[in-house]
């Protein structure tokens, strides 16, 4: 005669449901340790900001020498057929943000405009104030060009970086001055764009 303990037939089945249940799950009874990984995740955004250290030029008051047709100015020193104050520092402009820009440098008045009279120049020049901040663009850096009134103006730095040791530029002005230039004060504004690239 056959006996079935129902209570071991319960517990055996019981466990064979549980072995069947992990094994789907994809549990492995071998002992083997299942790797888990983390993740850590972090957005940097850029930030594209130019500051002029040095923001302002004051040539003063002077005069064109008598028998002159014009008197020359410049933020370097010099003061040819005039009588103006020496002037020995131009603006500073400095890439504060943390990408690379390019730079463009506009005025807000021609030479006719700024100065009036015969023939006036309005002229600036771009040099690195550190090394490698200004890679070359539109203008070729270092030589006088003049101003630039139309849209952004003159695409100066491509790219203007922005490494602590290697992002800002000095900024130049020269004025010819003409005998008949208009008398009087006169001011200008320099805007610099940076854009990121």
């Amino acid at each position: 005669m056959l006996k079935i303990n129902l209570a071991s037939l319960i517990g055996y089945t019981g466990i064979i449901i549980i072995l069947i249940s992990a094994f789907s799950l994809g549990f492995q009874l071998t002992g083997k340790v299942i790797d888990s990984n983390s993740r850590v995740n972090i957005t940097i955004s850029s930030v594209v900001s130019i500051n002029f250290t040095i923001d302002s030029i004051d040539f003063g008051g002077g005069s064109v020498n008598l028998g002159s047709a014009n008197a020359t100015v410049d933020t370097l020193g010099n003061v040819i057929n005039g009588n103006w104050t020496s002037t020995t520092q131009g603006f500073v402009l400095e890439n504060i943000g943390n990408s690379n820009l390019t730079l463009n440098l506009k005025s807000g008045k021609t030479s006719a405009e700024f100065l009036g009279g015969t023939t006036p120049a309005y002229q600036y020049n771009v040099t690195n104030y550190e090394t490698g901040s200004c890679t070359q663009a539109d203008v070729v850096l270092g030589t006088w060009k003049e101003v630039n009134t139309i849209g952004d103006g003159d695409l100066i730095c491509n790219p203007f970086g922005f490494l602590e040791s290697a992002n800002s530029v000095y900024i130049d002005l020269r004025l010819v001055i003409p005998s008949d230039a208009r008398i009087g004060a006169s001011s200008d504004v320099f805007t610099a764009t940076g854009t990121s690239i």
